[in-house]
């Protein structure tokens, strides 16, 4: 064969070697036709951190944010019922409105806002609520000729001295939950997180997988046709796979730390925020399971993929179901968590769009629903110094339902006054007080707050049940 033949050849023979490689590649990447059911199923329970999208915020929000934690600023704001029924008389509803006059310096940790409500010209209520530093306390001559007050401080101990139910699970200071801080993650944690997951991926027998082609699920009232990815243990192999992983994490000081420092941000307390009381905890499990494997119950989570895209997980542990949904819908990013057990059934529920976000969370009981439904957007910017929150509130208890409209003007300004002290005048600090006495005292006041609730609102036509129940 002459030279330039046998180049021409080799040149043809790799160059479809090449297609073929970069076709297999391509297939590979965007489907699963060479992919094992247990590579299906992990490509697609990934996904799952996709789910924080519906949490990111624009960049106006963003900036406004960032700026009122070192800018002082004044709120004016107006919150009026809007639609109701089964409450009262539609009529005399919407002649009630919330008016607040506020300011606010967080760098120096100091607020004051005055909330008035009103029906037409009728004042009903009035309460000042500040803060400073770490005293929180309101203000209603209505209610007390003084601040009541709660110090940021020993909550825990506090909430014993009231009798309060699951007092243990109040921290000892409440801390300002922070989205970002609690999402984000170190690339050394990242490293920890993917060898857990690589565990049980390795760990898991081959015949734990299984596929299936066209399953059909309804998601918000949208029907799909997907294909399906499950991963299912027995209780013998979810024992093992428990056992496996505890005993990695009693010895991972980084993924306890990660695991003990989010708890902590969402204000959790006991075991789950002291690194020494969970290993114990984690290491008292090992032992349960190991001594009865059927503790573990039997496991199955299955991966529904729509367009290679897992649009609902579903996570199954003995009579428990949890739903996990993430679709788009008229250019609405939607995340759904369903948990069903004992016939009951509670979601959490999160939409993004261009407007703003959505938040609502239900509990069904009985054929009882419970709801409520915030809607959030913001306009202006920052540099223009007009930033207009708007909120949506909207409140469901079975056949009674509620809506508020809620809007408000931020100035960014350094010239916001001086804040009254509240230790200026008569001041009750909770926290002070004999634990003996805390408990009638805290009764009081719900006293006096039931009882100006339900006259003032007897004074323009509207019955009310009280707000506190008081044993």
């Amino acid at each position: 064969m002459k030279p330039g033949k046998l180049k021409r050849n080799l040149i043809i023979i790799f160059s479809v070697l090449l297609i073929i490689l970069v076709i297999i590649l391509i297939l590979y990447n965007v489907t699963d036709i060479f992919r094992t059911k247990r590579g299906i199923f992990f490509r697609y329970f990934a996904q799952l951190r996709d789910i924080e999208n519906v949490l990111d915020t624009s960049s106006e929000y963003e900036e406004y944010n960032k700026t009122k934690k070192n800018v002082p600023y004044i709120t004016n704001g107006e919150m009026k019922i809007i639609k109701s029924s089964n409450i009262a008389d539609e009529s005399i509803l919407n002649k009630v409105k919330l008016i607040l006059e506020g300011k606010t310096d967080a760098a120096n940790e100091k607020s004051s806002n005055n909330i008035t409500i009103k029906s037409s010209n009728k004042e009903l209520f009035n309460v000042n609520i500040a803060r400073d530093k770490n005293l929180y306390g309101f203000y209603a001559n209505q209610i007390a000729d003084g601040y009541i007050v709660l110090r940021n401080k020993n909550l825990n101990q506090l909430a014993q001295n009231m009798k309060l139910e699951n007092a243990d699970k109040i921290p000892n200071q409440i801390i300002p939950i922070d989205i970002q801080s609690i999402l984000n993650t170190s690339d050394a944690e990242k490293k920890h997180i993917s060898k857990y997951i690589k565990m049980i991926r390795d760990k898991a027998p081959d015949t734990a997988y299984s596929k299936e082609e066209k399953k059909k699920i309804e998601i918000e009232g949208q029907k799909y046709q997907t294909n399906s990815a499950t991963l299912k243990l027995d209780k013998e192999q979810n024992a093992n796979m428990q056992i496996i992983l505890l005993e990695e994490l009693t010895s991972d000081s980084v993924m306890m730390n990660f695991i003990t420092s989010k708890c902590k941000l969402i204000n959790l307390t006991g075991e789950c925020t002291d690194i020494n009381s969970l290993n114990n905890k984690m290491k008292n499990r090992i032992q349960t399971l190991k001594e009865n494997p059927n503790a573990a119950g039997e496991l199955s989570i299955t991966i529904y993929e729509y367009k290679q895209k897992n649009i609902q997980t579903r996570i199954k542990l003995d009579d428990m179901l949890i739903k996990i949904s993430h679709i788009t819908i008229d250019n609405k990013e939607v995340v759904k968590i369903e948990i069903e057990e004992d016939h009951n059934k509670k979601t959490i529920e999160l939409q993004k769009d261009n407007n703003g976000h959505t938040f609502k969370i239900e509990k069904e009981e009985d054929t009882i629903i419970k709801s409520a439904e915030f809607i959030y957007s913001i306009t202006g910017t920052v540099e223009e110094n007009n930033i207009q929150n708007h909120l949506t509130i909207n409140i469901v208890n079975d056949i009674k339902t509620i809506s508020f409209e809620y809007n408000d003007k931020i100035e960014f300004t350094n010239d916001i006054g001086n804040f009254k002290e509240m230790q200026d005048g008569k001041v009750a600090v909770i926290n002070d007080y004999d634990p003996k006495y805390i408990k009638d005292f805290i009764d009081t006041v719900k006293r006096q707050i039931n009882f100006v609730y339900i006259n003032q609102a007897a004074s323009i036509g509207v019955n009310l049940d009280p707000i506190f129940n008081i044993q």
